[in-house]
């Protein structure tokens, strides 16, 4: 029996990563395997019957260290830690244990290089879910597996229940930065129901929309967020941690790019994804995680993306779709 802690506290993309890359390990490793997960209780509920996890400890944003080691003293010993997170409390956990550490490699100063000089390119070539199993890699000797291997990874609990029999799009249109939202999503809305498309929005925003759109942005619960993406014959979405939700439940779905670019490892790189950017624009990136107004003032890699060629990525998976997965 091997006891693994795996250490991630934010946010709600990276944990959702994380997940693919414990399922292959679970499956691969060889001998039986219990593994526990360490985060933040604001993104537990998207780990709730996750079946390759045993135990998800919680820490509350802004807890002290003496509140984090309270949370630790009432976990087992375990015989590998892995730390895919690489910040001061992941450090401290690591600190006070005597078990085998491994702290995955972030390329924090090669993303910063890149992005302010272009500089370390051939460095970001890894996705971040590579750049996780590293570390397990390195730990049981295993081989490098393909990224669709280390896809995200959630249970689908409930059958697709689309609202009625038209075709169901689910919109989730806002994102972290606003450099990565894109501006037209209230006007694709309103194409779509010119179509005869249900459409639903969700998030944790505010966004003008038509009546017939189902609204349900506001707070709700990342497994109430789950459910709503698992219904869509198309998820529209930003870089955001949705995203990586549609990429676990192999939804199919339209990611358009903003300010962010594929070296920062966050581009979803996996079967049944259509990402929309301008790839010419010479000033993406222009920050690591985005930023609240575009430095240029342009903002040409949003505004630059029309309308019509989201809709024709919508149209061409819903024909060439004969069901919800992909």
């Amino acid at each position: 029996m091997k006891n693994i802690l795996v250490i991630r506290f934010s946010s709600l993309g990276d944990i959702v990563l994380t997940t693919g890359v414990i399922k292959y390990v679970y499956e691969n490793i060889g001998e039986n395997v219990q593994i526990d997960f360490l985060t933040s209780s604001h993104f537990a509920g998207i780990l709730q019957d996750f079946p390759y996890i045993r135990n998800v400890y919680c820490i509350n944003k802004g807890d002290s260290l003496v509140k984090l080691n309270e949370v630790i003293s009432t976990m087992p010993e375990y015989d590998y830690i892995f730390d895919l997170h690489d910040n001061i409390r992941s450090f401290f956990t690591r600190f006070i244990s005597s078990n085998k550490c491994y702290v995955y490699d972030k390329n924090a100063l090669a993303r910063r290089l890149f992005v302010k000089y272009r500089l370390c390119r051939s460095k970001l070539k890894d996705h971040t879910v590579i750049k996780y199993f590293k570390p397990f890699m390195k730990a049981f000797n295993l081989k490098m597996p393909t990224l669709e291997d280390l896809r995200p990874y959630l249970p689908l609990v409930n059958e697709k229940n689309n609202i009625n029999a038209k075709k169901h799009i689910v919109i989730h249109p806002f994102a972290s930065k606003k450099t990565k939202q894109w501006p037209f999503f209230a006007e694709l809305a309103s194409i779509l129901i010119d179509d005869g498309v249900t459409v639903t929005v969700i998030g944790d925003g505010k966004i003008d929309l038509p009546p017939q759109v189902i609204n349900k942005t506001g707070k709700i619960s990342l497994s109430a967020l789950a459910d709503y993406i698992s219904r869509a014959n198309v998820f529209i979405t930003t870089d955001s941690g949705p995203l990586h939700i549609a990429t676990a439940l192999r939804i199919p779905t339209v990611a358009i790019f903003g300010s962010t670019t594929k070296e920062l490892g966050f581009y979803p790189d996996f079967k049944g994804v259509k990402v929309v950017e301008y790839l010419k624009l010479k000033c993406r990136p222009c920050h690591i995680h985005g930023q609240n107004s575009c430095p240029k003032k342009h903002f040409k890699c949003m505004m630059d993306i029309g309308v019509e060629e989201i809709r024709y990525h919508i149209n061409n998976i819903l024909e060439n779709s004969s069901n919800n997965q992909v």
